[in-house]
């Protein structure tokens, strides 16, 4: 309370204080002072940091559902890239076998016989 009341409150009165501000005559000394100007410039920096940080989260939240859906479809194209890819060399063995089925000769490589000595 202010120092120029001299009595002692209720019960109530207590309570209802603690739920109120304290009044202004216990600010006296803040109230209508000048601000540095150094304090200013740190104040304006402190809610311009707070801006900042505040849209970079609103950029991330907008941005992370695109981000993910980008890496998904990415994911899908690998998976179809190595299964394509795993389906050609299988496919390619299953030619190098049928071929090899139809003519045994096939299977020696190279221009001469093996057993030129």
């Amino acid at each position: 309370m202010c120092s120029n009341f001299e009595f002692e409150p209720t019960l109530r009165q207590c309570r209802i204080n603690k739920l109120t501000p304290p009044p202004l005559c216990d600010f006296e000394q803040w109230i209508n002072t000048d601000i540095n100007p150094e304090d200013k410039e740190k104040i304006k920096d402190m809610l311009r940091w707070d801006a900042e940080r505040k849209e970079m989260m609103e950029k991330s939240l907008r941005e992370e559902p695109a981000e993910k859906e980008h890496k998904e479809e990415e994911e899908m194209r690998r998976v179809a890239a190595e299964r394509e890819d795993r389906e050609r060399k299988s496919e390619h063995a299953r030619r190098a076998k049928a071929a090899i089925k139809e003519n045994p000769s096939a299977l020696r490589k190279g221009k001469w016989p093996r057993c030129t000595q």
